[in-house]
C-alpha cells in the first residue's frame, strides 16, 4: 500500500514553460519555474524531465508525493491526453487522467480541458485559472474574460462553465505585426490607452472597415511619419473591438471577471470600465495555483 507524503506539488505545464508549487499545509513551501514546456520535452521524455526538474522535493522510495497537473501537458501532444469534458459542466468535478509511472515516489493526476460542441470550442488551461476565481465566488453569475493569444470569454452560473468563445485576438495581433506590410509601422513596444479606446469606437462605428483600416495605418506612417506608438495602439484597438463585437453577449451590461497578466487586464478594463455593470481582475498565475488547490480541495471529497 502506497504511503503517501503529507505535501503535495501543484504544476501548470504549458506549452512554453512549467511551473511547480510545492504545497504544505495549503502554502506554498517552494516553487520551480523554468521554460521546459512541453514542446520542448524531447523523445517524450515527460516523466524523466519532470523527475530532473523537483527530484530535490522527493523523499525515500517508500514515500509517495500526489502531484495534480493542467494544462498543454494533457493535450493530444503532452504526456497523455485528458479528454475534454463538455461544457455545460462543474469545475468541482472535472475528470483527469493518471498516466503509468515507473518511479514510485510520485503519483500524477492531469486535469481534463473543456470543449463545447456546438459552436465548437475548446480550452485547457484556462478551466483551471476559472476554478481558482470560483473558489473564492461560488455564486458568480456573469462573465470571465481571459484575455491573451487566444482569449476566452465564458458564461458562468452556479459554479458552471455554461458555453464559451474563443478569439484569436492575440495571435492575430502577432501574425499582423510581425509577417505583414504593418511590421515597419508597429515597431513601438508601449501602448497608448487612449488611441486604442478610440481606434476600438471606430470599428464598433464601421465593423466593415476593419481590414480598410488595417491599410490605412500603413498608408498613414508612409504619408504623415507619426509615432510608432499611434499605430501600434491602433492595430490593438482595431482587433480588441472585432473580438468584443464578437462576445457582446457576454460582457455588455453584465458583471465581468478579467484574469491574465497585469498589462492585458488593464487595457481591456479600460477599454469596457463604462460597457459592463461591474469589472473584478485576477492575475493568472495567482488564479492557476488557486484552481489547483480547488481541484485537490473536490478531489478529496469525492475519494
Amino acid at each position: 500500500m502506497e504511503k503517501f507524503c503529507d505535501k503535495w506539488i501543484a504544476i501548470d505545464w504549458g506549452t512554453s514553460s512549467f511551473r511547480a508549487y510545492l504545497i504544505h499545509n495549503n502554502e506554498v513551501s517552494d516553487t520551480i519555474e523554468t521554460k521546459d514546456g512541453m514542446k520542448f520535452v524531447n523523445n517524450h521524455l515527460f516523466e524523466q524531465t519532470l523527475l530532473s526538474l523537483i527530484e530535490h522535493w522527493l523523499g525515500d522510495s517508500d514515500t509517495t508525493i500526489e502531484i495534480l497537473a493542467s494544462g498543454m501537458v494533457g493535450s493530444k501532444q503532452g504526456w497523455v491526453e485528458a479528454p475534454y469534458q463538455q461544457t455545460p459542466c462543474n469545475l468541482n468535478n472535472l475528470n483527469y487522467v493518471t498516466p503509468f509511472l515507473k518511479d514510485t515516489r510520485i503519483s500524477l493526476k492531469i486535469f481534463s480541458g473543456v470543449s463545447q460542441i456546438n459552436p465548437p470550442d475548446v480550452m485547457r488551461g484556462e478551466e483551471t485559472q476559472i476554478s481558482g476565481f470560483l473558489d473564492e465566488y461560488q455564486n458568480f453569475k456573469g462573465s470571465i474574460c481571459l484575455p491573451g493569444t487566444h482569449s476566452k470569454w465564458v458564461e458562468i452560473n452556479n459554479n458552471n462553465i455554461i458555453k464559451f468563445k474563443t478569439f484569436m485576438t492575440g495571435e492575430l495581433f502577432e501574425i499582423i505585426s510581425k509577417n505583414s506590410v504593418l511590421i515597419h509601422s508597429v515597431t513601438s513596444d508601449k501602448i497608448d490607452k487612449v488611441e486604442l479606446l478610440k481606434s476600438v469606437d471606430e470599428i464598433f462605428k464601421k465593423p466593415e472597415s476593419f481590414s480598410n483600416s488595417l491599410f490605412q495605418l500603413r498608408a498613414d506612417d508612409l504619408i504623415n511619419y507619426r509615432d510608432p506608438l499611434i499605430y501600434k495602439s491602433k492595430l490593438s484597438g482595431y482587433l480588441l473591438a472585432i473580438e468584443l463585437l464578437g462576445s457582446v453577449e457576454y460582457w455588455k451590461d453584465n458583471e465581468i471577471v478579467l484574469i491574465g497578466n497585469s498589462d492585458l487586464i488593464d487595457i481591456y478594463e479600460y477599454v469596457l470600465h463604462k460597457k459592463v455593470k461591474s469589472i473584478k481582475k485576477f492575475l493568472s498565475g495567482e488564479m492557476v495555483l488557486r484552481g489547483l488547490k480547488n481541484f485537490k480541495k473536490n478531489f478529496n471529497k469525492i475519494i
